[in-house]
């Protein structure tokens, strides 16, 4: 039987907190395309940012459905090929609960959407990464990501993470990136570190990190 990729990717770093934006502009080099879905607002657009071996893809809400419900029918919309992964039972209430806050804020779609990373070369999601919510009271957004581990220890996750860092603190209200690991997560801690995060507090279980513009 063939593991679930998204179940072993995704791995969420911490809950999500009520937010509020502060002004403040940044330049991006995302790339925004026109969708295929015309359905809703927060189906309008999908939001892409490129690194040398990767691209960062925001799922749309529908796409997002498809994570969950037709893996191979997310794959198709991609432009990837079929690789037969579905999501496993227990990520599907992740990816619903984040539909419905996008449903709720659609304004506040790339802060609640999943993000794919596929790599370029041969075509196929490695990673996912996502957000936890629009920027906090403290100008800040949370991140949590998970790999492939077929394809660590090539710095995959170090790129995706930083231009996934570089491209929030770019955004209105954003001062900084917050991120949470497990004190025995190593991969997870030498990846935040490389990307010049720094631990802020810690606990007998978890660090807690921080990265600022």
């Amino acid at each position: 039987m063939v593991r679930n990729l998204v179940g072993r990717l995704f791995r969420v770093l911490g809950e999500g907190q009520g937010r509020r934006a502060r002004g403040r502009q940044g330049n991006s080099s995302l790339t925004t395309i026109g969708t295929e879905f015309r359905s809703s607002s927060h189906d309008a657009m999908m939001i892409r940012l490129e690194t040398p071996r990767l691209t960062l893809m925001a799922l749309t809400a529908q796409q997002m459905r498809w994570q969950r419900d037709d893996f191979t029918r997310l794959e198709q919309a991609l432009g990837l090929a079929a690789s037969g992964q579905r999501l496993e039972d227990e990520l599907q209430p992740i990816v619903s609960r984040a539909i419905s806050h996008i449903r709720r804020r659609p304004h506040h779609a790339r802060w609640h959407c999943q993000w794919a990373a596929v790599l370029k070369d041969e075509r196929r999601i490695i990673g996912s990464l996502a957000f936890k919510g629009p920027p906090d009271r403290d100008y800040a957004v949370e991140i949590g990501y998970g790999f492939d581990p077929f394809y660590h220890n090539r710095g995959l996750a170090t790129e995706a993470v930083t231009e996934m860092v570089r491209w929030a603190l770019s955004e209105e209200g954003v001062e900084a990136v917050i991120a949470e690991t497990a004190n025995m997560n190593v991969a997870s801690m030498r990846v935040l570190q490389k990307v010049g995060f720094v631990i802020t507090s810690a606990t007998q279980r978890y660090l807690y990190w921080k990265v600022s513009g």
